[in-house]
This record gives C-alpha cells, structure tokens and sequence, in this order.
C-alpha cells in the first residue's frame, strides 16, 4: 500500500491484481472485510474489491482516524449518519450499516 498527499489531501492507493486506483482517505466511508478480501465503500457509491485483509489496511487508516468496530467492519466517523445502540449499528451517509461487536460498544461514546 502507498499513500499520497495530493494538494495537502491525504490519498491511498489500492493495488489489485493488474489495477491501481488512487483514493483519498476522506472518500473512504467503510471497508468490509471478507477473509482475505476487503470491500472500499466510497461517498460516490463506488465499490473497490482488494485482495489483502482488513487488518492489512487498519494501522494506517486508523492514524486518519477510522474506527475498526467489528471483526469485519472499520468505519469512517466523519460519515456516520446514524446510532442504533439497542441493535448495535451503525448507518453511514451512503445507507450502508456496521455492526458494531459487543466488546466495540465503547465506540458508541466516541461516536455520541
């Protein structure tokens, strides 16, 4: 994984097989992960399909901020439209939902 800073905006850039594609951070609204296979939800609705695990990408993107909620799930905060703290989800801007583990509902509290 390599990261760029275009015009000050943090980027990363996802390799996958033959492709690459550059991000900027801030479009990331949530990744899933899917045993060695994360899936990049982006703001546009896009989706990006990458062949490395979610805990390839969670050290980095946590410095920017992302909170890993559950074992397949890590969300951007700044992209949260909604808590649902009896159900343990969380609804992002887009409409997608992540269920927050148990052991995460402290991140409840940060979100509140």
């Amino acid at each position: 994984m390599k990261t760029y800073n275009p015009k000050g905006n943090k980027a990363l850039l996802i390799l996958n097989h033959k492709t690459s594609k550059k991000v900027l951070v801030d479009a990331v609204v949530l990744l899933e992960g899917d045993v060695n296979y994360t899936i990049f939800h982006l703001e546009n609705g896009k989706q990006n399909l990458v062949a490395h695990s979610l805990k390839f990408y969670e050290p980095f993107l946590e410095t920017h901020g992302f909170l890993r909620v559950h074992r397949s799930y890590m969300i951007n905060p700044n992209h949260v439209e909604a808590l649902d703290k009896q159900q343990f989800k969380v609804t992002m801007k887009n409409g997608r939902e992540a269920t927050v583990s148990r052991r995460n509902k402290k991140v409840f509290k940060r979100l509140s």
